[in-house]
């Protein structure tokens, strides 16, 4: 059975919403995922026919093929099948209306891509992001002044022995002109003088040069079993709703910050304020629902979900058996999360695959690599490497930074050895370098460290269960402390608290990276390498060979490493 995932990302009343996708699966088992912004380069694009039909030609098949096209969407009354089907005709997708699937809710499509992506038999699932399907008629015009799922928490149960179930249990937030935490986290992001919610990793990584001194405002309220933001809804005026709320709160009288202006003490104490608050949110809910059904097996999922330093938190503080992030855990993983739940509830699949892997793209072959490196021909300089791993650890060693590009992309944000720029996390100026001339990017922003299986517990604060397959640290959405005596070793990839966005990389999901970082250590004696996303400030990751080729130039990488080729540029550029 094929079962076609997909994210509406137009309303009935013309708003375009953000990350399309597309994922499908074969007798529950993903083909191909891809973010609709891979395939066009315009990052967070709505709109998912590039990503259908990527998908479509990765399993050599027709779109009348699929049994079933899964569909969700935001900010919206749930639409009819029909509604739905003329939504994708539209884009240029041929789907008859007997193929549509509507998925219930935006939030169930998030508790799905993450449930029914673990190996929990049993799980408590919390889904936290902006905001969800309208719930009931819609009584608004404007989406945001009716009631909507803003943050709700699922039992979820899928043992083999009993039905399916995804049953909502809690619901936090969902009246209407109030606010998620995902937005009052976005709230506190846009004051920060950043654009958009998309941007909250910035927040987070501020909040480490805070002292903690607000940390302790109430920003939720917990009222009758339930979660309650106190910063007021005003959707068309966040800037000045926090900065009023953060007057009324604490007497800060500063403005919002303007975009690229200087940070200063109040903008980090502001950070760890929302930071604390989201954390102590997070705890509580997760917490409740585990009390109270006594699961101690935890999904999450939702843009939320890809705060690492709260995930950690809730690893080590709430006494879970085990827990799941969706490392697509932004509106992106919908795509998934729709497949999923059509092939288990509507097609009445059985449930065959657990996610250990984020690279869910389709490989290309060495022709299409040639092709890619033959349109550069006079900019690039081709060396056919018999060890190419060895010739790539060397050049790291040295000090040079470069491009990598092997096997299928990774669904989500996260590069993670797949579509990735590495450095030597030894040198302090291998960040002054990414931050200033490649990734021109702020300096209080750190980068992640990949470190093999078999050492993280030697340089990182993980314990063995922080390490096992499909675990948070494997997709890079575990934050924790470098080792006192190693922190002072990889000063690239160690942020200003000590701590680090951790990717640990097994040799069962990822052989060829891990035997690369194993070749760094042969060199170095640190089996640890600096990890960034492979793009330039704006874009989206690489996709093909020929982004990938092309972000290089510009981005003055010193060499780019396929599956047997290094590849630099020529001195005429």
């Amino acid at each position: 059975m094929y079962t076609l995932g997909l994210n509406l990302t137009r309303t009935a009343t013309g708003i375009y919403l953000h990350d399309g996708a597309a994922a499908l699966l074969l007798n529950g088992v993903p083909i191909a995922a891809v973010a609709e912004e891979r395939l066009t380069r315009r990052k967070h694009c709505g709109g998912v026919a590039n990503a259908a039909r990527y998908c479509l030609s990765a399993a050599g098949i027709d779109l009348a093929e699929v049994d079933a096209v899964a569909v969700s969407i935001c900010c919206e009354v749930s639409p009819s099948p029909r509604w739905a089907a003329q939504a994708l005709r539209r884009q240029g997708l041929a789907v008859r209306d007997d193929q549509v699937v509507v998925v219930p809710s935006h939030h169930l499509s998030h508790a799905a891509s993450a449930f029914l992506a673990s190996p929990f038999p049993e799980a408590i699932t919390v889904v936290a992001d902006n905001e969800g399907n309208i719930l009931g008629p819609r009584r608004r015009r404007d989406y945001w002044l009716n009631a909507l799922e803003r943050t709700t928490v699922w039992a979820c149960r899928d043992d083999g022995e009993s039905p399916p179930e995804l049953k909502r249990i809690a619901s936090h937030g969902d009246s209407p002109d109030v606010l998620s935490l995902g937005a009052a986290y976005g709230y506190f992001t846009r004051w920060l003088g950043y654009s958009s919610y998309h941007d909250a990793g910035q927040t987070m990584a501020l909040a480490a040069y805070g002292s903690g001194k607000w940390a302790e405002t109430d920003l939720f309220d917990w009222q009758d079993g339930r979660l309650v933001c106190r910063l007021p809804q005003q959707h068309q005026n966040k800037n000045e709703a926090t900065a009023a709320w953060l007057r009324s709160e604490l007497g800060v009288t500063a403005a919002a910050r303007e975009p690229g202006s200087p940070l200063d003490e109040v903008h980090f104490e502001v950070a760890a304020l929302a930071q604390a608050a989201l954390e102590r949110a997070l705890l509580r809910l997760v917490g409740d629902a585990v009390e109270r059904t006594g699961i101690r097996s935890v999904c999450l999922a939702g843009g939320v979900a890809l705060n690492c330093v709260a995930n950690h938190r809730i690893t080590r503080e709430l006494g879970l058996d085990a827990l799941f992030v969706q490392p697509a855990a932004s509106d992106v993983g919908q795509a998934l999360g729709n497949a999923l739940w059509a092939h288990r509830f509507h097609l009445d699949g059985p449930r065959s695959w657990s996610m250990t892997s984020s690279a869910l793209g389709r490989t290309y072959t060495a022709a299409e690599v040639a092709a890619a490196l033959a349109a550069r021909g006079d900019q690039v300089r081709i060396e056919h490497a018999n060890d190419d791993l060895a010739e790539a650890a060397l050049r790291l060693a040295s000090g040079q930074v470069i491009g990598w590009f092997t096997g299928g992309s990774e669904y989500g944000v996260r590069a993670l050895g797949h579509r990735s720029i590495l450095a030597d996390p030894r040198r302090a100026d291998t960040k002054v370098r990414l931050d200033t001339e490649i990734k021109q990017r702020e300096p209080f922003r750190p980068y992640a460290p990949s470190v093999t299986s078999r050492t993280a517990a030697d340089w990182f604060d993980l314990r063995p269960s922080e390490q096992v397959p499909g675990a948070p640290a494997g997709f890079m959405l575990q934050a924790t402390a470098a080792l006192p005596g190693q922190r002072e070793r990889i000063p690239a990839v160690v942020h200003a608290d000590g701590s680090a966005r951790v990717h640990v990389v097994r040799p069962e999901t990822n052989p060829r990276y891990h035997a690369l970082i194993e070749r760094f250590a042969d060199l170095s004696g640190v089996p640890v390498l600096l990890n960034t996303s492979f793009n330039a400030a704006g874009n989206p990751i690489v996709e093909t060979p020929a982004d990938a080729v092309a972000e290089f130039l510009a981005l003055g990488l010193d060499a780019l490493v396929f599956d047997g080729l290094v590849v630099t540029r020529t001195s005429v550029c």
